[in-house]
């Protein structure tokens, strides 16, 4: 089987969507019977991932998201099965796999840009009506494909996310007592969709109590600058901006919450990523994000701003909270492995070419 994947995203910044190609290529490079060819940008800078076996095949910059994945169509002609990240070349000729992570922009259409929200509506939606099959990562994104599209849910395989090896506890035993200060941590691209205009309240209401600091890790994203602006205020609070892989893995296990009470996720990768490095976990009820986090994190109301501070009050005071979720998280995290996806992926390609 000749596969051309669209790996645009790499190198791109895109958190979670650009960790969901770079790992499945990393799996993919070793598969039996497999050649892969990965579309990517002109300048990558993963260069050794995209080393032989994998061929590369280079598109113009911004080519796929703009134009509706048309620079990827050259190419075409050199595979038996393309698979696509969100949009489909016109015209393909060949059997397709389409990844779908969610459609948040239906569900909350007011947390994008006009021009996002336009074209994500009409491309995507494209994508999944012509596409052989469809993957997305969660149970929810899957109904919400169904209920908002149409979509027959026997079209789309729910393949969830795995977790990296380098997310990992820190060897040191985890504090015991009540922690003052408490280091919270965030993770995500700074867009409304994240809520953390509700998660800097809730801190503040925490400070009251006792000293606590916020790290924000994430790149810009829409009205970013907003939210900046917002955090600039607070001396308890910093935006680092965008870290690589290792970085962020010293992040998590630097602090002693994750806080990601986000509005509407289809997956919410970091979740796993902090159960894997050992920290307890506050999130929200928006999306998959019950689903995903199961019964080892805080799960709270998005929309409700005490509701966040009370659970990392909870938290600061409650070693023995802490610890069952510290423990309850690590095994959580296990279930997510990107071998296993990566076995799932195969299995989507055998039945769209068949």
């Amino acid at each position: 089987m000749r596969l051309l994947l669209d790996a645009h995203q790499l190198g791109r910044r895109q958190t979670g969507n650009e960790t969901y190609v770079r790992e499945l290529l990393r799996g993919l490079r070793d598969a039996p019977g497999l050649e892969v060819v990965a579309a990517v940008e002109g300048r990558n800078p993963e260069a050794g991932l995209l080393a032989p076996p994998i061929r590369r095949r280079r598109v113009p910059a911004n080519g796929l998201g703009r134009l509706a994945a048309l620079a990827v169509a050259a190419h075409v002609t050199q595979a038996d099965l393309l698979h696509a990240v969100y949009f489909l070349p016109a015209l393909v000729g060949r059997p397709t796999v389409v990844t779908i992570h969610d459609i948040s922009f239906e569900r909350h259409p007011e947390f994008f840009g006009r021009r996002a929200l336009l074209r994500d509506r009409l491309l995507i939606r494209d994508a999944a009506r012509r596409a052989t099959r469809i993957v997305t990562v969660s149970e929810r994104s899957r109904q919400d494909l169904a209920e908002l599209w149409g979509v027959a849910e026997e079209r789309v395989d729910v393949i969830h996310n795995g977790v990296d090896e380098v997310f990992r506890p820190d060897p040191s035993p985890p504090p015991s007592g009540s922690l003052d200060p408490l280091r919270v941590l965030a993770v995500g691209t700074l867009q409304p969709r994240k809520n953390l205009g509700r998660l800097l309240d809730a801190v503040a209401m925490v400070a009251r109590e006792r000293r606590v600091s916020l790290r924000i890790v994430g790149p810009d994203g829409y009205q970013a600058a907003a939210i900046r602006a917002r955090a600039g205020e607070r001396a308890d609070v910093e935006i680092v901006g965008y870290v690589d892989r290792d970085a962020l893995a010293a992040e998590y296990r630097a602090a002693h919450v994750l806080a990601y009470p986000s509005l509407y996720e289809g997956f919410g990768l970091p979740v796993v990523e902090a159960m894997a490095s050992g920290i307890p976990v506050v999130t929200s009820t928006g999306g998959s994000l019950p689903e995903i986090a199961g019964d080892a994190a805080l799960v709270v109301d998005a929309l409700d701003t005490a509701a966040i501070a009370d659970a990392l009050r909870r938290l600061a005071d409650d070693p023995g909270l802490r610890d069952g979720l510290r423990q309850r998280g690590l095994r959580r995290a296990g279930d997510f492995r990107w071998a296993t996806a990566v076995e799932r992926h195969l299995e989507t390609y055998r039945r769209a070419l068949a």
